[in-house]
């Protein structure tokens, strides 16, 4: 990125989840083939899934990326390309990108939550990320919204998470269908009407609403924005999710809360790595 424009994009596979070495060779890959493209680099900014060590840039525990738990990747970066490099969170970088180009543009504070393999969250206040004590604020997904329900990858019970990732929905999908089917099918038969997968959409949504409830009551933001892939869905899981919210949040007034879909698509989160340079 040069002055917030994209100058040049690259999308490569990660190749493995487990195997370090593999991951970071594909990570330095893909720096090359960029910085083939543009030399002049004043910083590397990178998104990782899962909480980190923002003071130490260390990656505290990826939930799926499991091979760069631990690891020094800011160190083994700016060692090989000698290069300024930062690590963060990827939905704290999505938040940021979409907070200073995107859906949150002009606001003051905006709340980000990215759906897909995990359900992730970002604080953005005055254009910054908010971290919290230990650098953990925003992790949305893992709050409780029933306390005898599903378990969670993280161990617990009845988190967000466990009914609005992609893993979650299956499982609503297998509870109403009968069968299992996976999101893309389940987005491509709602659209075609079919009334199950529309219901599945729905209740998924009422999910996520409870969750953007305890979130509006706590922190009364101006707008929250919805991405990841399976905010792809759109309306089909917003709408349930915006009216569940309304019906559960406290004061009258923040019922008006703004709930929107991301406007970057994929690449929000490298961008919003880039913007942390």
């Amino acid at each position: 990125m040069s002055n917030q424009k994209i100058v040049a994009k690259i999308k490569i596979p990660t190749k493995s989840k487990t195997n370090e070495k593999i991951i970071v060779g594909q990570i330095f890959k893909c720096i090359e083939k960029l910085l083939k493209k543009n030399k002049k680099i004043d910083g590397i900014g990178i998104g990782v899934a899962g909480p980190v060590d923002f003071e130490n840039q260390k990656i505290l525990n990826p939930p799926n990326v499991t091979g760069l738990k631990g690891i020094d990747l800011k160190g083994e970066i700016e060692d090989k390309f000698k290069i300024k490099t930062i690590i963060d969170n990827d939905v704290h970088c999505l938040t940021l990108a979409e907070t200073l180009l995107g859906a949150g543009k002009g606001k003051k504070m905006v709340i980000g939550i990215g759906l897909g393999t995990g359900v992730g969250g970002g604080i953005i206040i005055d254009k910054k990320i908010v971290y919290g004590k230990s650098g953990t604020a925003g992790e949305m997904g893992h709050m409780t919204i029933d306390k005898f329900g599903r378990k969670c990858a993280c161990g617990q019970r009845g988190c967000l998470e466990a009914y609005i990732n992609e893993k979650g929905i299956r499982k609503t999908a297998f509870e109403i269908l009968g069968k299992r089917i996976d999101t893309i099918t389940l987005y491509n038969m709602a659209r075609k009407g079919n009334r199950k997968a529309i219901e599945i959409w729905q209740e998924t949504g009422k999910y996520l609403g409870l969750g953007l409830a305890n979130i509006v009551d706590s922190l009364n933001p101006d707008i929250i924005i919805v991405g990841g892939g399976i905010a792809n869905a759109g309306e089909l899981i917003l709408n349930s999710a915006k009216k569940e919210m309304r019906k559960n949040i406290l004061s009258p007034l923040a019922k008006k809360t703004s709930v929107i879909k991301a406007k970057l698509g994929e690449f929000a989160g490298a961008i919003g790595a880039g913007l942390l340079i």
